[in-house]
């Protein structure tokens, strides 16, 4: 145990190879700021089904108004930020994510998005618990 003098008593254990993994791909799923100088114009959720990589209405809907916003704003970067929920295995899911991506920035170019501004970060499962729709999605973020 190790006690800091101004603050709580940690326990340090071992880290084994498993543990060290997650902490890695957890660390990678950390939000990630805007590039220096530049700040979020908005940001846009695409959700999905589970399991699957197809675009509803709705989602085509985000999208075209993402890519409508992006042109008025002059968005200089759009993120797409692809999260997947923890049903079924982190391999499948981060595939899955990937997938999810690619599909949202294909509609972004569809809906004249300029594709050299589009940075894809497909994240994979972000929690090793939620299975809720809330992390079946795509962010879309805007970067002025």
């Amino acid at each position: 145990m190790l006690n800091l003098s101004d603050g709580p008593t940690v326990l340090l254990r071992p880290i084994h190879a498993a543990g060290a993994f997650l902490l890695l791909v957890l660390a990678a799923c950390a939000p990630m700021q805007p590039p220096q100088g530049m700040t979020e114009a908005g940001r846009y959720l695409v959700y999905f089904n589970e399991f699957s990589a197809n675009l509803t209405p709705d989602a085509q809907n985000v999208i075209a108004e993402a890519a409508a916003k992006a042109k008025e704003y002059g968005a200089r970067t759009i993120r797409i930020e692809g999260r997947a929920s923890a049903t079924g295995s982190a391999e499948a899911n981060q595939r899955l994510t990937e997938t999810r991506t690619q599909v949202v920035y294909d509609a972004l170019q569809r809906d004249g998005v300029d594709p050299t501004i589009i940075q894809q970060q497909p994240l994979g499962q972000v929690t090793t618990t939620d299975t809720s729709v809330m992390q079946r999605r795509v962010d879309v973020v805007l970067l002025k």
